[in-house]
Parts: C-alpha cells; structure tokens; sequence
C-alpha cells in the first residue's frame, strides 16, 4: 500500500446495500484506494439481500469488486467485523443455526459487537433496525415513506451522474428534502434517543449504529451516539484515528480534500 495513504485505526461502514441499484459502489471503491485501516467494521445491511431476491438476478460486476476488495482487505491482515443487518437479515438465521466464535479468512459475523475504543470507552456496535418497534409510526405512512425515499435514491443516482460530468461534487437530493421535513425530523431525534438510552441501559459508554441512513456524531448527556450512515445516499464513514479521536467522514467531500493535497505536492525529481 502507498505510504501517502491517510492511515486510521478502525474505520465503520454500513448500509451499502450492494445488489441495490441505487448503491455508490464505484465511489466506495474509491474511498478503499485512497485509506489504509486496521481494522474494517461493517454495522449492517452490506450485502441487500431483499434487493436481490426482488430483481431475481446476481450481483453486478462494480458490486463484486467491492466483495472482492472486502475480501482482500481481510486477506491482507486487516480485522473484518460484519455486523448483520435487516436487509441482511438471512444471516442472523445462519447464526442461529450455527454459531461461531471465530470468523473465516479473517472475517467475523455477529449480531452485535463489543468495541472498545482507544480512548478507553467502550461501544456497542449493532445495526439499529432493532429499535424500529420504539421509533416507527404508522405502517401505511411508513410504507408511503419508503417508497418515496427509494424514488428520490434513483432519481439521485441519476442526478449525481450528470453532476460528476460536468466536474461537481456529490450532492445528496435526499438529505436536502430530509432535512426540511419535520416528520423525518422527529423520527431521527426518536432513533438517537432510542439508540442511546439503550447503550446506557446496557453500561455502554456509547453506541454505533446505521440503518436509517443519517450519519451523525453527538452526545447525548454522557452517551456518545455514532451513526455511520450509508452508500446509497450520504456516501459516508465513521472513523476511529490512530490517536483515539473519532470522526464522521463525509466522503465524497473528503476525497476531493485528499485530490487537492495530492496536487499541491511538490514533484520530486
């Protein structure tokens, strides 16, 4: 691996959603080229199994170069935790069926996982459908909701495609129309709350999670709350940096960071 590399201690993804057409795959493939990590952290919904089963078909080819490169991180040394997830949810049945303790070729499956940080704190990372029953309201505005998240998803795909043409950054249509809506609003202030009084319940100092595709990183009185968002439309990551510090990446933007401090590089003779 390239020395340039920005190197960090643990990096957390989660809902890429691969066998979804509205998944950034090739950005993502980006992202893995341009960091180094020891540990790799995937908080849910990595592999969308539900996506799958509706197209009736395999994966396409930009999604399993994202396997393979997951694949070859674990080869290489790097520790792959896989958390499932609800859109990944057949592997929790293969967990109940046959539990494991240890993972394959460097990979561990689980359905949540004890992570204790640098700094001494110690999380619990899991994906978060698991707090659905608290947050959600009622099912046909559930539904309603879904289905117009996943229209502004294709439209938005669609929409960045023109953008990366003509030489702009990512924008993401769906956050931009979630972030005025009061409703959406409300259900991300819910989930947060949820999420943490459940880390404290349980004598977590805080929790990680995704799932409702908001990636955030606050504190809640004492708990520390991590959302590590998603791939089909912030394009985000959580990160733990070598020194204990934490930081949400928003990734589109840092990449562009990391092509600005490339150029401006003296040549070396």
């Amino acid at each position: 691996m390239s020395k340039h590399k920005p190197s960090v201690n643990t990096l957390f993804l989660s809902d890429i959603h691969l066998g979804s057409s509205t998944s950034h795959c090739e950005l993502l493939l980006e992202f893995l080229k341009h960091i180094r990590f020891k540990k790799l952290v995937l908080v849910g919904d990595i592999i969308d199994l539900w996506a799958i089963r509706s197209k009736g078909q395999g994966l396409d080819e930009s999604h399993i170069k994202v396997i393979r490169k997951l694949l070859k991180q674990a080869q290489e040394g790097v520790q792959v935790i896989y958390i499932t997830g609800n859109h990944d949810g057949g592997l929790r049945q293969l967990l109940d069926d046959y539990p494991f303790d240890k993972g394959i070729v460097n990979i561990q499956l689980t359905n949540t996982y004890d992570y204790h940080a640098l700094n001494g704190r110690r999380y619990i990372v899991m994906h978060g459908d698991q707090f659905d029953n608290q947050v959600r309201g009622h099912r046909l505005l559930n539904w309603v909701g879904d289905n117009i998240y996943e229209g502004l998803l294709k439209i938005n795909r669609y929409f960045n495609r023109w953008r990366s043409r003509k030489g702009y950054v990512y924008w993401s249509l769906a956050k931009a129309v979630k972030s005025r809506s009061s409703q959406a609003l409300k259900y991300v202030h819910r989930y947060q709350h949820a999420a943490t009084a459940y880390a404290e319940r349980k004598g977590y100092d805080g929790v990680i999670c995704g799932h409702i595709h908001v990636p955030a990183e606050r504190h809640f009185n004492n708990t520390h709350y991590l959302n590590t968002g998603d791939w089909q439309d912030s394009c985000s990551a959580i990160i733990e940096h070598e020194n204990g510090d934490w930081e949400l990446l928003d990734v589109p933007s840092w990449l562009n960071s990391q092509a600005s401090i490339k150029q401006l590089k003296p040549r070396v003779a």
